[in-house]
């Protein structure tokens, strides 16, 4: 196999990958809403483009080449309906027809023989995507701004202005006997919306440091292209097949590690979730509930009974004092309070202890590991701990 199909091949799976990694968050945190199931009909259709062709490429079966043109005729019928759900109002009736007859032409025009139909099917496609994506494109320019939250706001712009970057690399997917490009890079455009989409559920990520982000990673896989072109005397088509797959890859991997922090970021906000939604009338089932959650997974609940043997008068004054205590907190106590801290924390293998109930005098043993202890840790058991206190006094000065 020829070196631009190797590398075309690589650039779509990885295209491919980046789409079910994308779907499978999108469906794990909110799959149905009428704007998401927009989103994930777009891009279940670009990934049955990337693996379809991939097939045609390698088995040159008419039924992946078929597949292939039906599922690149949808493309710009799903950008019109998501820029509906976006912008939240229909889109103008020329825009509709367009787009809905394109689609339709092009699943009929891709059992036509590619004898008889190429290359005036291939510019039509051309044409008819690029005029859609422009009207789309319209739409959002001429969007009323104040019928939009400022999130949907952000959300359409940061996709509006991320066509300058995806729509150049997307023109180099039409390649032909015509024009012989080194390598179709419509992939890594998705792979850039992918992450791009990723984005937009980390609020403290900007659309400015998401291309900023993009533009570095792309300098770092040129220069590795480079060195590797220097070395083996690459030509420039080698040259750029070569950026292109490490682009590819390195977009993946990002967007493979995004993932994984917008799921513990989503994890971290069930606590949240938590706090807001469960009952505030019985303590001991607030308590219960909080331990089947990841932060404080396993904890153990001490009754005033367990603590028999201690100071109880000495730990209460302590944990009155300093409600959440760590494990590595002795240095500037007193020594019968340093001790009392140790043995708890040794005999419970725990690396803090939590006042959550005065009366009766109730106590959290947890294990946090130091590298899971991260400033946003220690702020939510703080709040873990004041709001169970708060739930048990409120429950105290309730019952007679």
């Amino acid at each position: 196999m020829i070196p631009p199909t190797i590398a075309d091949t690589f650039i779509s799976l990885a295209a491919f990958a980046g789409l079910i990694v994308l779907i499978r968050a999108i469906r794990s945190f909110d799959a149905e809403s009428p704007l998401t199931r927009r989103f994930l009909f777009g891009l279940r259709v670009l990934a049955a483009l990337m693996i379809s062709r991939v097939f045609a490429w390698w088995t040159g079966l008419f039924v992946f080449e078929a597949a292939t043109m039906i599922a690149a005729g949808l493309v710009p019928l799903a950008t019109v309906i998501l820029a509906e759900g976006l912008m939240r109002r229909h889109a103008p009736r020329l825009t509709k027809w367009i787009a809905a007859g394109g689609a339709v032409s092009f699943a009929v025009l891709a059992f036509l023989p590619a004898s008889f139909a190429d290359p005036w099917r291939f510019l039509g496609l051309f044409l008819y995507q690029l005029v859609t994506f422009a009207l789309a494109g319209h739409m959002a320019v001429t969007r009323d701004r104040k019928s939009l939250s400022r999130a949907e706001n952000q959300a359409v712009d940061r996709i509006a202005l991320s066509l300058l970057l995806i729509l150049p690399l997307l023109v180099t997917d039409f390649r032909s006997t015509y024009i012989d490009l080194p390598v179709r890079l419509g992939g890594v455009a998705i792979l850039f919306l992918c992450w791009l989409l990723i984005s937009l559920g980390q609020r403290a990520t900007s659309h400015r440091d998401t291309v900023t982000a993009f533009v570095i990673l792309t300098a770092v896989a040129l220069t590795a292209a480079l060195a590797i072109g220097m070395e083996n005397g690459f030509d420039a088509a080698a040259f750029t097949r070569t950026a292109s797959v490490i682009t590819a890859a390195a977009l993946l991997g990002t967007l493979w590690n995004d993932t994984i922090s917008l799921r513990t970021e989503h994890r971290r906000q069930s606590l949240i979730r938590h706090l807001a939604e469960d009952r505030i009338d019985d303590t001991l089932g607030f308590l219960k509930e909080l331990q089947n959650h990841p932060l404080v997974e396993g904890a153990l609940l001490l009754e005033e009974a367990a603590l028999a043997d201690l100071d109880l008068a000495g730990l209460k004054t302590l944990l009155s004092a300093r409600p959440l205590l760590r494990a590595t907190e002795t240095a500037d106590l007193a020594e019968t309070d340093a001790e009392q801290l140790a043995w708890l924390t040794e005999k419970y293998e725990a690396t803090h202890l939590m006042l959550v109930s005065r009366k009766p005098f109730r106590l959290i043993a947890l294990n946090m590991p130091s590298v899971s202890a991260t400033p946003g840790a220690e702020t939510e058991l703080k709040v873990v701990q004041r709001m169970a206190l708060l739930i048990s006094e409120r429950t105290h000065d309730r019952d007679p």
